[in-house]
């Protein structure tokens, strides 16, 4: 009696086995639809891409060296200068006294010193007449020892009025360094890109603390240069030398080309948190551009690595599995999710396509080379001609090893 409902029991188990099993049979039976690509040979281009300024290569920020209000400015923003141009003059009577004064202490130690050399032409004179008389025995050895004293006082002060004049000279050349220097001129052929005072206003120098004026700026814009943020992440891969294309938001429809002439080495901005550290990379533009200013916004293309005649495979067609995932038709939690960078990979795991072998697709590992916009390099793996698997992404995502597939319509 005990033994029917044992048999019962396992009956229902049976059916439920297989019906459980004639499911999967049948899900697994379901063609998947999907879109296809053939593997064809193409160029390819791996680049990095980076946001930032025009500027021009040469600019010179004109600073006062000299403090003073400002009485006159010849130039706007937007003038073309030539190098030693008249740009703006700051207030130059108070150098101009000191060069009049210089000139006129020189001009009395001048005469000072034309009387102390025919002093001591005079004192030489007398003592050679008292050495002469002395040697006759004609005057004592005191008017003799007075004669020799006054040539030397004469010899001296004559040395000492030309060290005054030295000293005036000097001060003179600071004076007309001062009044120059209040004179402000074109330090380059070029644009003057930025006017920063008035007249009236006072031009301060700068000190260790505190900056000086910049009055005004003059750029050559005939060359160019693209200075552009670059991730950390970016940076590494980037040479000077390397091409680049460079978009400018004024210049829609354009495009420019440079090349790299310079990697920063330190960080130019430190994140916080989860932003990322930037270092500059400098793009020198092959062409000047009529009409550009400083500052204009710019996107640039790094060339970093190209690739001709080779052959290429869609980037959504790359997946990640594991033997695990061959053996399992299921889904399973510890499966490696291709889309989610926070996963790990573990050593089983196999990089790529799904390649279609009739009606049905086979995933088969394949070894890539540089990154495109929109393709892979492939170096082994697959050939060309191959049909690969190209979407859907969530198609791509569940796929297993020879699972039944249907090209989309």
């Amino acid at each position: 009696m005990k033994k029917k409902p044992i048999i019962i029991v396992i009956a229902s188990v049976a059916v439920v086995a297989l019906l459980v099993g004639a499911n999967l049979k049948q899900d697994r039976s379901k063609s998947v639809e999907v879109e296809t690509e053939k593997i064809k040979r193409r160029n390819i281009k791996a680049v990095v891409t980076a946001s930032g300024t025009i500027q021009p290569r040469r600019r010179v920020d004109v600073s006062a060296n000299r403090m003073g209000t400002i009485t006159q400015i010849a130039v706007q923003e937007g003038d073309v200068v030539e190098e030693g141009d008249f740009l703006l003059q700051i207030d130059p009577i108070q150098y101009a006294q000191t060069v009049e004064q210089s000139l006129a202490s020189i001009a009395s130690l001048q005469a000072e010193l034309e009387q102390a050399a025919i002093n001591l032409n005079l004192a030489e004179q007398e003592l050679v007449r008292f050495e002469r008389l002395r040697e006759q025995d004609l005057a004592s050895p005191q008017a003799l020892l007075k004669a020799e004293t006054d040539f030397k006082v004469a010899q001296t002060r004559r040395r000492a009025l030309v060290g005054k004049r030295r000293e005036q000279e000097a001060m003179l050349r600071k004076g007309e360094h001062d009044l120059e220097l209040s004179t402000i001129l074109a330090p380059m052929s070029g644009v003057v890109v930025s006017l920063n005072v008035e007249e009236g206003e006072t031009a301060v120098i700068g000190t260790m603390n505190q900056p000086g004026t910049v009055l005004l700026s003059v750029a050559d814009l005939s060359e160019l240069e693209a200075e552009v943020e670059v991730d950390e992440t970016d940076v590494v891969e980037i040479a000077t030398g390397n091409r680049a294309v460079i978009s400018i938001d004024s210049y829609p429809d354009t495009t420019f080309g440079g090349v790299v002439t310079e990697v920063g080495n330190s960080a130019i901005r430190v994140g916080r948190q989860t932003e990322s550290v930037d270092f500059k990379v400098v793009i020198r533009l092959d062409d000047a551009i009529p009409g550009a200013r400083p500052g204009l916004s710019a996107t640039a293309d790094i060339i970093i690595a190209e690739r001709e005649n080779v052959l290429s495979v869609p980037i959504q067609s790359l997946t990640i599995r594991t033997d695990k995932d061959d053996r399992d038709n299921g889904e399973n939690e510890d499966d490696v999710r291709d889309d989610d960078p926070t996963i790990k990979r573990r050593r089983d795991d196999r990089e790529g396509v799904f390649v279609l072998d009739g009606k049905i697709a086979r995933f088969v590992a394949v070894e890539t080379g540089i990154a495109g916009d929109l393709y892979f390099e492939v170096i082994s793996g697959i050939a060309e001609n191959d049909e690969v698997v190209s979407g859907d992404f969530k198609a791509i995502r569940t796929l297993k090893d020879e699972d039944p597939v249907k090209r989309a319509k």
